[in-house]
């Protein structure tokens, strides 16, 4: 038994065996697979071409497999190439009409031609070391395992052992061929002569003398470019310090310059502070990198001392990148701290920093321009990420935050378009813009959040006719919306992303959905104030809530737009209006009603003083209760006060007047309030208001 094993393993280690195994293998696969349900399935019955073509393509294949052991004697890295591209395409195509047969029903020729073709890459392993022999084969034992499980699940425990079986064989047979490659390598050595023995070693030395030589030659130049980037460092206080300087003089116009009134800035800042020498140093030691293969340690070593460089000029400023997590835990004031922070730095990077950079790597890379590219792009790639981070943290709540990171991006973009225009730079400029889209596609979206907020708003206020909470915080909204519209093209993704109003059902635009927020704020606090139980005091804290509204809507400069048509101004203002009407009916109309004469009243002493009477107790007990209710601005306050007036003090004179006709100076007896007290009373108790 144990000789039989020696047999065998000596037949395997034979090149010729291998040569016959493929062949045979190939062969079998190749008629197995013609006859297999499969290939009826994808290809349909034979026919004449169909079978010259197949004729063709599985002698080429034998072939090929035949010859295997000759492709690795060829020295053109081309031909190997070509070689291993052809394989990856038929394997490829393979692929493609296995998986697009992987719901049929194997068959046993299906299987064999499977085994088969694992046994062919099996040989081709053993007769060429081209790369993709080992990749065949395990392509093909994964293909003969699904095929067995797809017969029964059960079979896949057979299909995986005969897998590992080829798989130990070719590699048990590998260690046996370096095991005897090194015996072969020391038996010659062995054997040569002496004279043979002294010109190998000669010829040794001389190859061990030039590849020192180079390596040598390698670590000069790595130890030389080094020195060059210690020299670059060494500059970094100094170029900071000079950036920072020009920096605080300038960071105003940085921050608030934008797309009509851009600042150029002066990108050789840099390459002017730095000595000469230094960057000459740099640009030869890059071309001597390059040239003899090291660009990528050489990208390596310069984008990481440029990276350090930023992080130390954004850290020496007080300046820096705001954490996450901080800023979706910060409170409004914090938050508001760090949204300053995130656009000074921004803009300092982008127009200032970035720039310089840019420069300075076309400089040094010079002739490279697909490793400047390159370089820049790792260069800014950290702080870049961690800036467009920063916009995925804003929620509803904070807004207004959002859109000041929006309108600075906005601004932002041509820079990003400029800065990496390249092709490998195309990530960072993609990422900016889509970061951009997705903020203004949330500014947008804020008309449906404040549908929401004022549809789930139960929020009563705890004074009743002050403001209610939603009604200023849909305003302030409203207003950060507006002015966000005036200065950031919102209109544009109005048009370019139709949004759909899913309670109406209607694509609008900016100002119909304006609209329509205001109308449904509207109706929802007029639900509000009818919780409210005293009626005179329903009107003012309706009046305060419609005229909150109607100011900031007058912000909106509805005149210079075509909505302004659909009259939400007067509208407004008409409700004010009516509020102040109802106001003045409920709680006046009965107390003047006291003080009302007849044309044709026979005046009695005791009906007038009846009357002065109750109306001093109505009177009194207004200013007691109502001096104490709130109006929200000095124009409101006005125009109650001169309603007032208008409708009280004449006839209050006339009243009077006719007092002293009927009881002459025993009329001061009945008289509480002088129209003096009277006109004083109505002034304290509108400023009480205030």
């Amino acid at each position: 038994m144990a000789g039989l094993l020696t047999k065998i393993q000596r037949y395997l280690r034979q090149a010729h065996v291998w040569r016959f195994v493929g062949l045979a293998s190939t062969t079998v696969g190749l008629s197995c697979y013609a006859l297999s349900s499969s290939f009826n399935h994808l290809f349909g019955r034979w026919n004449f071409l169909k079978i010259f073509i197949y004729i063709v393509s599985s002698i080429t294949i034998c072939f090929m497999i035949l010859f295997a052991k000759s492709w690795q004697c060829s020295t053109t890295l081309r031909f190997k190439a070509h070689l291993s591209f052809l394989a990856l395409t038929i394997t490829a195509i393979y692929s493609f009409f296995f998986d697009k047969d992987v719901n049929g029903k194997p068959d046993v020729y299906g299987l064999i031609s499977c085994a088969a073709f694992a046994v062919m890459s099996l040989s081709l392993s053993r007769q060429s070391h081209l790369g993709f022999e080992v990749d065949l084969l395990y392509f093909f034992l994964g293909a003969l395992i699904v095929q067995f499980m797809k017969i029964h699940l059960f079979l896949g425990i057979f299909g995986v052992g005969l897998s590992y079986s080829l798989i130990i064989l070719r590699s048990s047979l590998d260690l046996e061929n370096e095991h005897q490659r090194l015996d072969d390598q020391y038996h010659s050595v062995v054997q040569v002569d002496s004279d043979s023995q002294q010109q190998q070693q000669q010829e040794a030395a001389q190859v061990d003398s030039d590849s020192q030589e180079v390596n040598t030659d390698i670590v000069i130049m790595k130890t030389q470019f080094t020195a060059c980037i210690d020299a670059l460092k060494s500059c970094d206080r100094e170029l900071i310090n000079m950036l920072s300087n020009y920096a605080k003089d300038n960071v105003k116009t940085f921050i608030e310059s934008n797309l009509e009134d851009h600042v150029p800035v002066d990108s050789n800042m840099v390459i002017d502070a730095l000595p000469s020498n230094i960057i000459d140093d740099l640009q030869e030691g890059v071309k001597f990198m390059v040239a003899n293969g090291l660009q990528k340690e050489c990208c390596d070593s310069y984008s990481s001392c440029r990276r350090e460089y930023l992080e130390k000029f954004i850290s020496s400023s007080h300046l820096k990148l705001p954490n996450i997590v901080n800023v979706v835990e910060a409170e409004s004031t914090a938050l508001e701290f760090e949204v300053r922070n995130w656009i000074t730095t921004s803009n300092l990077a982008m127009r200032l920093l970035f720039p310089n950079e840019r420069r300075l790597c076309e400089r040094i890379f010079m002739g490279l321009s697909t490793a400047t590219d390159i370089v820049f792009t790792e260069i800014c790639r950290e702080f870049t990420i961690h800036q467009f981070n920063f916009s995925d943290c804003f929620t509803f709540e904070v807004f207004p935050m959002s859109v000041k990171v929006f309108k600075a991006l906005n601004d932002l973009i041509p820079e990003y378009e400029s800065l990496f225009s390249q092709k490998c730079c195309d990530s960072i400029r993609n990422e900016a813009i889509s970061t951009w889209k997705r903020l203004g596609k949330a500014t947008k979206g804020i008309f449906i959040e404040l549908e929401d907020w004022i549809c789930n708003d139960e929020a009563i206020s705890d004074v009743p006719d002050e403001l209610y909470p939603i009604c200023r915080k849909v305003i302030e909204c409203l207003n950060v919306v507006f002015k966000a519209w005036v200065i950031l093209p919102l209109e544009n993704f109005f048009e370019e992303h139709p949004m759909v109003v899913y309670r109406e059902g209607s694509p609008s635009s900016f100002f119909i959905q304006l609209i329509r927020i205001i109308g449904l704020l509207e109706k929802h606090l007029e639900v509000r104030f009818k919780s409210c139980p005293d009626r005179a005091l329903r009107c003012i804290t309706a009046m305060n809530n419609v005229r909150h509204i109607e100011q900031n809507a007058k912000k909106w400069n509805w005149d210079t737009n075509p909505m302004y048509n659909s009259g939400i101004i007067r509208k407004l203002s008409a409700k004010v209006r009516q509020n102040l009407e109802d106001y003045l009916r409920i709680s006046w109309d009965d107390v003047v009603g006291l003080l009302k004469l007849g044309d044709n009243e026979a005046y009695s002493a005791k009906s007038m003083k009846e009357n002065l009477k109750l109306f001093n107790l109505h009177f009194k007990e207004i200013c007691r209760v109502q001096s104490t209710w709130f109006v929200l601005d000095e124009q409101l306050r006005k125009e109650i006060r001169e309603s007032i007036d208008n409708i009280l003090l004449p006839i209050y004179g006339v009243f009077i007047g006719k007092l002293y006709d009927v009881l002459g100076s025993h009329a001061n007896e009945y008289i509480e309030y002088s129209m003096l007290d009277i006109d004083a009373l109505l002034n304290d108790f509108v400023s009480w208001i205030t």
